[in-house]
């Protein structure tokens, strides 16, 4: 099944990959070297856990991020970005001097594409000169990652065209220093991994402290569709209320004498030990990875129903402990919550927070209804309609082209 999944998510985004290679041959007059293409992510369990050192399972999802490259003919050290979502043109005459330009500058985008070159050339890899056009169909700032996914194509494009081996690991270490240093979010290496090393019809079991990355068998399309309802509320994790809620985890640990919160275990954890302004942010943690583990092993087992309530409790912890959800989150989820009986096994939001994206886990046969009840009542509360589409759990990273 894998291959016909993989056939159809390169289908559906060739409309994405024509039109950077278009846009590329009309400015270089020539065709690209190469094309990337690097997916977005839905987290499927697991919120808030990557930083924290835990296990998370994520799926790569259709929607990707296509990076249409090559080498100029002139040589030099100029580097030229055509970033067609934002209809913005760059030119970085030197990569060596390029320093970040930080949340809310104009073109900060810039910092997510020039910040992957700039952490190879500390490692000796120096992309320059290059071409690249840019082109995605994932919503930005919707809580499935497209800040991930542009970080890694940027690095598998500017290491392809270099001739430099890689691996997922190295990619998404590369991309989360990258995150970190130029985009200034201090986020897990949970995304990025993701992108760079899903397998189609797989959610991928990502140890965050070791780095490791198992690949969970999903169960078959007839029994189980995944849907992402989008609130069209955006964010950014770059505004401090994700920095804060880290703040918090590392807080509760060293509170609790240890490294990371991963490492207490539920039955042996104290709230009472900790101060009641950080109690509930590490009491979602240390029950959301608890969380995860029953729910790979329900995933595994095929009891789609406990996997659903363990997406619930996954929600529920993240809206009144971690304080991350928002009215039009709760609101799809409690839609969703109503309809068990019809097939919609769960739901939780997903993502940082403070809006983007609910994940539901559905029977085919549930979508519809799904819709029915869900858009009308969403658009009745907030004025507008939600974002709703089904994905296939496709692979990660690749040359396409």
């Amino acid at each position: 099944m894998s291959g016909v999944h993989d056939s159809l998510v390169i289908a559906m985004n060739e409309a994405t990959i024509e039109k950077a290679v278009r846009a590329y041959e009309a400015t270089h007059q020539t065709a690209p070297e190469l094309i990337v293409r690097a997916p977005g992510r839905v987290n499927l369990i697991g919120e808030h856990i990557d930083y924290n050192g835990g296990r998370v399972l994520p799926i790569a999802i259709d929607h990707a991020t296509i990076v249409a490259a090559g080498r100029p003919k002139g040589g030099g050290r100029a580097i030229t970005i055509d970033a067609l979502d934002v209809g913005r043109t760059h030119r970085i005459e030197d990569l060596r001097t390029y320093r970040p330009l930080g949340h809310g500058a104009e073109d900060n985008h810039l910092d997510y594409i020039m910040g992957p070159l700039a952490i190879l050339l500390e490692k000796g890899f120096d992309a320059s000169p290059m071409n690249c056009t840019i082109a995605s169909d994932i919503p930005i700032g919707a809580g499935l990652s497209s800040s991930a996914a542009l970080e890694v194509a940027m690095l598998l494009a500017a290491r392809a065209l270099l001739g430099c081996q890689t691996d997922p690991r190295t990619l998404a270490e590369e991309a989360m220093a990258s995150e970190h240093r130029f985009a200034g979010t201090p986020c897990g290496i949970m995304d990025m991994f993701a992108s760079a090393a899903a397998k189609s019809d797989h959610a991928c079991l990502i140890d965050c402290t070791r780095r490791t990355c198992r690949q969970i068998p999903l169960p078959d399309s007839k029994r189980l569709r995944i849907v992402i309802i989008d609130t069209r509320v955006r964010h950014t994790l770059a505004d401090g209320s994700y920095a804060d809620r880290r703040q918090a985890c590392e807080d509760s640990a060293r509170h609790l004498g240890v490294t990371t919160l991963s490492e207490v275990r539920r039955s042996e954890f104290d709230e009472r030990a900790l101060p009641a302004d950080i109690r509930a942010r590490a009491r979602h943690v240390i029950t959301e990875i608890d969380r995860v583990e029953r729910f790979v092993n329900a995933v595994e087992a095929g009891d789609l129903p406990l996997a659903g309530e363990l997406l619930g409790e996954s929600h529920r912890s993240l809206r009144d402990d971690f304080e991350v959800s928002c009215p039009e989150l709760d609101l799809i989820v409690d839609v969703a919550d109503g309809l068990k009986t019809s097939g919609v096994y769960g739901s939780r939001m997903t993502g940082g927070g403070f809006g983007g994206c609910v994940v539901s886990l559905c029977h085919p046969e549930a979508i519809e209804d799904l819709k029915a009840k869900l858009i009308p009542a969403y658009a009745s509360a907030f004025d507008r309609v939600p974002g709703v589409f089904e994905t296939h759990a496709a692979d990660g990273a690749k040359l396409v082209g």
